[in-house]
Order: structure tokens, then C-alpha cells, then sequence
């Protein structure tokens, strides 16, 4: 049977967090990832380092099990690249990263993907494949929100303590250093 052609999809989604902050959460891969989208499976991390991220998935197709391999090359400070090769479906895909005002990052997800050897049945059509996709990354991005405001919520505290203890210490210089 011959091999399918591949497809192109794109999907953009914005987020209310700086670019950075996208960067860093997008592209620490972890087990615990298909939670975010709301999905079921697992992941595991075979490799990490400042260039690489390799990982394999495996997830329930319905029929068994579907499992796939990622090699992602990070390009900081705002994309990055991921080869994935699996049971049913090979795919590149392309993150892009932007600035957008107020602090928000636009991300600009473009890729292409063909059926696998194991693939069977029709394939869906591009509009629902990126519809899906668009609502794995909503569910992401409130993640991405949740977690960036929890950190600013820190920080802030942070900075208050250290506000307030230096206060304290210019009302009292006797208590410098003492206990």
C-alpha cells in the first residue's frame, strides 16, 4: 500500500505571560503533559539537554495503542522543532514564538503530518484536525496563565518580605545581626 501524502496544518493561539516565561513552560517537556490538554496517555523523557528534548508517547487509539517519538531541537529565545515518528503518524512541526502588547506572547504553530503504517479508516479532514489541536492548546495556554500568575503571585510576596524586613531593620538597628 503506498504511503500517504503529508498535509500542512496551522494553529496560532495567544497567551497572557511574556515570551520567556511561554518559552521556558512550552518547552520543559514532562511526563505529566498530557494532563495539560486534557488528554489521556503517557510520556516519558528519554533525553534533555540545552539543545535536545527526545520523548515517547504512548495513548490509546481505541483499537490499542498508538505510540510515537519526538526529537525537538530548542532554538531559544523563541522556537522550537519537533520530529515525531509513531505507529500512526509521522509529523514536523514548527513553534514559533512572538511578542505581542501587554506582556501577551503569540505562539504560530505550523507542521505537516501523514498516516502511519497502522493507520486505518478515513482520514479527518484538516479543518478538524486543526479544531482539535486549536483546543489542546486553549486548555494549555489557561496552564501556561495559571502558572505564570502563581509566580508573579510569589515574586510579589517575595519582594514584599524582603521590603518589609528591611523596614524593620532601620526602625530597630539594634536588631541587626542579633537573635
Amino acid at each position: 500500500m503506498p504511503r500517504l501524502s503529508f498535509r500542512k496544518f496551522h494553529v496560532t493561539m495567544s497567551f497572557r505571560a511574556p515570551l520567556p516565561f511561554v518559552y521556558k513552560w512550552c518547552t520543559n517537556y514532562t511526563p505529566q503533559d498530557f494532563r495539560y490538554g486534557g488528554e489521556k496517555g503517557e510520556r516519558r523523557i528519554l533525553k534533555r539537554n540545552s539543545k535536545h528534548v527526545v520523548f515517547e508517547n504512548l495513548y490509546d487509539v481505541g483499537k490499542g495503542w498508538g505510540w510515537e517519538r519526538h526529537v525537538v531541537t530548542l532554538k531559544p529565545p523563541n522556537s522550537w522543532h519537533s520530529y515525531g515518528l509513531g505507529n500512526h503518524s509521522e509529523s514536523f512541526l514548527d513553534y514559533k514564538l512572538r511578542d505581542l502588547p501587554n506582556g501577551r506572547t503569540k505562539l504560530d504553530m505550523r507542521w505537516k503530518s501523514r498516516p502511519g503504517m497502522l493507520s486505518e479508516g478515513r482520514r479527518p479532514s484538516k479543518h478538524s484536525i486543526e479544531e482539535y489541536v486549536t483546543r489542546l492548546w486553549r486548555r494549555r495556554a489557561k496552564f501556561v496563565e495559571r502558572d505564570f500568575k502563581r509566580k508573579n503571585r510569589l515574586k510579589c510576596f517575595d519582594d514584599r518580605l524582603v521590603f518589609q524586613r528591611s523596614k524593620k531593620s532601620e526602625r530597630f538597628p539594634h536588631h541587626r545581626g542579633k537573635t
